[in-house]
């Protein structure tokens, strides 16, 4: 394939999906619902090893009724009308008999990537036609479930909804072919949970072999459940909400004094200058740093490592170091320690890169 399939195309196949029973039906069946997809969408399908009973009528003109399938013998196949108009027999070759169903393990695969999710084994789960994609991780600290189911009726989706409000106490992305089968109600139940529908029909278009483009920045479609589901500011302290990567660890962070009240802070793509207040180190008393801010101060001028023989070296920083590491852990959100003992377990070390411009 080369080139991408338009928007239209690509409605089709989501469309068809929805249409056929089990996802599988012969090769002339995918052609005609999928149209100019067909080429295209092909390989998100295999056979599956079974025959069919029924072939769809290709005779012109003819009934438009699915014919039974008769073997006269392993070679002598044909396809006889069995409705009222009674149409003319064709015959038939064993391939066209194949049974091709959807392989989901491909789409699913592809689908996950558009979205960019965060794939993890053990896709299958216990409600009919859905499967877990895999997490939307868009920052870190942060991991929402996300689903794909496929159903061919509007009570069939909305169980599949109620499972997994039931299974779920985190808000989760629901995604499905189209938006026909997904009422009213069952897209308020989800709300009503912080939850999401989204409908692959408006949102994907197949660009490459087995791959899918989002019709708009992944931050836009999911607009609203960004706005619900994750916090702009801390109203206890007034720390701020930092966008760590989802895949960062401490060795991709910097801290860095600009000031004794200010830092500039970065973890991989994400940076910013914050001051003690945005960090959450402001006595809720004074308002002044905390001695956490201080201990960490401290750290940057002895080179990120602090022993007996430092300056500031207190039995209290036991303590202080604990506190410390909560903090940063809760404004960075990666949940590993961020101060270490010394080799010679006589000191602490940041496995971060700190520094001081003071």
């Amino acid at each position: 394939m080369t080139g991408e399939v338009s928007i239209n195309a690509t409605k089709k196949l989501w469309e068809a999906l929805e249409a056929i029973p089990g996802s599988a039906t012969v090769s002339a069946e995918w052609r005609s619902r999928l149209g100019d997809a067909f080429e295209s969408a092909w390989v998100f399908f295999r056979p599956n090893g079974k025959l069919a009973s029924f072939h769809p009528c290709t005779v012109r003109d003819g009934c438009g009724c699915d014919h039974q399938v008769i073997f006269h013998g392993p070679e002598d196949i044909v396809a006889v009308c069995r409705c009222e108009s009674g149409c003319e027999t064709f015959r038939l070759d064993r391939s066209d008999i194949v049974l091709y169903e959807l392989d989901r393990a491909v789409l699913d695969a592809a689908v996950a990537a558009a979205f960019g999710l965060v794939t993890e084994g053990g896709s299958k789960t216990d409600l009919h036609g859905t499967t877990r994609l895999g997490v939307y991780s868009p920052y870190a600290g942060f991991r929402f479930p996300a689903y794909l189911t496929i159903q061919l009726e509007p009570t069939e989706l909305e169980d599949v909804v109620d499972g997994l409000l039931g299974r779920n106490e985190t808000p989760f992305l629901l995604l499905a072919p189209t938006r026909d089968l997904c009422l009213s109600a069952a897209e308020d139940r989800l709300s009503r949970r912080n939850s999401i529908f989204v409908p692959l029909s408006e949102n994907l278009a197949i660009t490459d072999i087995r791959r899918f483009r989002l019709l708009r920045p992944l931050d836009d479609v999911l607009a609203e459940f960004r706005s619900v589901v994750l916090p702009k500011a801390d109203d206890d302290d007034g720390m701020v909400f930092f966008p760590t990567p989802p895949d960062a660890i401490w060795g991709n962070v910097t801290i860095r004094f600009k000031d004794g009240l200010t830092v500039f802070v970065k973890a991989k793509s994400a940076s910013g200058t914050f001051s003690y207040t945005q960090m959450g180190m402001a006595n809720k008393k004074s308002a002044n740093p905390t001695l956490q801010w201080k201990l960490l101060q401290s750290f940057a001028e002895e080179g990120g490592v602090m022993t007996w023989k430092s300056p500031h070296a207190d039995r209290k920083n036991q303590k202080r170091r604990e506190v410390l590491a909560k903090n940063l852990q809760r404004f960075f959100r990666i949940e590993s320690d961020p101060i270490a003992l010394t080799e010679n377990g006589k000191g602490w070390r940041v496995l971060f890169s700190l520094h001081s411009d003071i």
